[in-house]
């Protein structure tokens, strides 16, 4: 049976979209944390979801959990760096389910370095061949796709959504707010526009960032945007700061209020290429979806306003649905 994976490695998780033994669809979400194995405390184990790879010849551990990897790295060569090839090898050894071969990789990366093609063509020799995983596994990966992060959420929609004829038909915007940066584009009757397609870097992370300054106003102290993040990763609405609970909505709504509308702006300054043609749809996904779409709804109140169905999963399924195509 042929192999495919649709694989997203963000700053936030890892999520990873593949056939089973079985031949049905299954996933991963992990964090997207890694650290040399000689970093942890010693005697330390691993725990649930992390795996050891080897990176270099170096032993690294991918999925690291909370507070066991140092700070992440959030810049433009984040692909070339060992703490991604940890999560890369980390994502093959979960979604090769035993192979040793996987035929088709599909991937994304923010629009913004897409446009660079010699970015997209060093992420795919890197991802191309064979990987030593671990002293005795080793994998080929045969063929691999890079294409802009939001297409995986627009593929994931068209495919699993009774909108597919109007997203054929369409001026299409997909917004895909990420921990890095928020990336959008712009489909016109399933053309990609790229002129008015990119990335603004006022993304998840400044949004957390902002949050955990408003929580500060009212508590008198700063909880780190860890803290909120791993909070939201397991699904909880409250953190603890000094013995007192505090709810997470109210903080989040205040956050988004101030970084928000400054994205959107952009958006809208980019779509003054469109030359007067007007958005039909807006596609929203990503793990940072759920907080764009009241705003999506009145920046664009006559588009029709569409969110994937699994927004944590919705690249990386669609980067699935685009292997088998």
């Amino acid at each position: 049976m042929s192999k495919k994976v649709g694989l997203d490695i963000g700053y936030s998780n890892v999520i990873a979209v593949y056939s089973g033994d079985s031949g049905n669809q299954e996933s991963i979400v992990r964090p997207a944390r890694a650290t040399p194995l000689n970093a942890l405390p010693r005697d330390s184990g691993l725990r649930a979801g992390e795996v050891i790879v080897e990176v270099d010849g170096q032993p690294w551990v991918a999925f690291a959990g909370p507070g066991r990897a140092g700070d992440r790295e959030l810049h433009k060569d984040y692909t070339a760096s060992d703490y991604y090839q940890a999560l890369f090898k980390g994502a093959l050894l979960n979604a090769a389910c035993n192979s040793d071969v996987v035929d088709t990789l599909v991937t994304g990366l923010p629009v913004s370095q897409f446009h660079d093609k010699s970015y997209v063509r060093a992420l795919k020799e890197r991802m191309t061949g064979r990987h030593r995983i671990s002293p005795k596994i080793e994998i080929d990966v045969r063929q691999v796709e890079v294409v802009p992060q939001p297409v995986g959420t627009l593929t994931d929609v068209y495919c699993t959504s009774e909108h597919a004829e109007v997203i054929e038909e369409s001026v299409v915007l997909v917004i895909d707010p990420g921990f890095f940066s928020v990336d959008w584009i712009v489909f016109i009757q399933r053309e990609l526009a790229t002129k008015t397609s990119n990335s603004s870097l006022k993304a998840m992370s400044v949004l957390l960032e902002t949050c955990a300054e408003e929580v500060a106003l009212d508590f008198g102290g700063n909880p780190g945007t860890d803290k909120i993040e791993w909070a939201l990763q397991e699904g909880k609405n409250s953190i603890m700061l000094f013995g007192r609970k505090v709810d997470l909505p109210e903080y989040l709504k205040r956050a988004s209020d101030r970084v928000i509308p400054t994205v959107m702006r952009e958006i809208k300054q980019e779509l003054r290429k469109l030359e007067n043609q007007v958005v039909d749809c807006v596609i929203l996904g990503g793990g940072g979806a759920s907080l764009y779409e009241s705003y999506a709804r009145q920046e664009f109140p006559s588009a029709l306003i569409l969110c994937s169905s699994d927004i944590i999963r919705s690249n990386a399924q669609g980067f699935w649905h685009i292997a088998h195509s």
